[in-house]
């Protein structure tokens, strides 16, 4: 669609190499236009006006440096086609599905989507979805992901999780440490929270082991499996 002043392009979720090119020709996301594909499937709305300035748009989250993160004992890496069986083992394990919101295991499908749409969603701004790898093998050891959910506060939300196999080597806190840093001196963000069940002793050791600290007690904040209500311990760290 376009104008004297506006021109807009629709493309697919799952077509990351398109939108990188709008991009980098100046062109905004606007948002989703449901059932406006040729098959009836959502379409991501991509817009510029005659008016904005020359050079690519404005990324709030920017690429990997060099494409990972690493410490020499883990890597981090965008999501890879390789790593579904992973990630859906990973998420299906009784204690994932426990802090899960909705405390569920997923669909394999609805995995499959979620790898499909997560470059899209990265360039989009609204979350960075990764993979863990230990750096010796190359093999798949957990996930964490930075959720970009207070974008007026600059302020972003961590989860993650390491398969059974790779925990008590301190995985998760030095992935909870590298992607807090590029938080930090990459995207620019001020502040970077996580939540934890009352009763995730582990999963605190870990935040405080990266130097996060309590903020706060959130109270019947997360879905419990059977149906009730869980209270939270919120943890933060700031930019200094």
């Amino acid at each position: 669609m376009t104008s004297p002043y506006r021109s807009e392009i629709r493309l697919r979720l799952d077509d990351p190499a398109a939108q990188r090119d709008v991009i980098a020709l100046g062109y905004r996301r606007e948002g989703i236009a449901r059932g406006a594909g040729p098959d009836r499937e959502d379409m991501v709305v991509w817009a510029r006006l005659e008016d904005d300035p020359e050079g690519p748009s404005p990324r709030v989250l920017p690429d990997l440096p060099g494409g990972e993160l690493t410490d020499g004992v883990i890597r981090i890496r965008a999501l890879h086609p390789d790593d579904l069986d992973g990630w859906y083992e990973l998420r299906s394990l009784p204690e994932s599905v426990a802090a899960s919101v909705p405390p569920v295991v997923p669909p394999r499908e609805e995995v499959e989507r979620f790898f499909s749409y997560a470059e899209g969603r990265w360039l989009a701004g609204e979350v960075a979805a990764m993979t863990i790898l230990d750096a010796r093998s190359g093999k798949f050891a957990g996930q964490i992901a930075l959720y970009y959910f207070q974008p007026h506060h600059r302020e972003g939300m961590l989860g993650y999780g390491v398969l059974p196999a790779f925990r008590g080597r301190g995985y998760a806190r030095r992935a909870v440490q590298l992607v807090t840093k590029w938080a930090f001196n990459e995207a620019r963000l001020q502040r970077v929270v996580a939540g934890t069940a009352v009763d995730n002793i582990a999963s605190q050791k870990t935040l405080q082991a990266a130097g996060f600290e309590i903020e706060a007690k959130q109270v019947g904040i997360l879905p419990a499996p059977n149906g009730g209500r869980l209270d939270a311990v919120l943890y933060v760290r700031r930019r200094l």
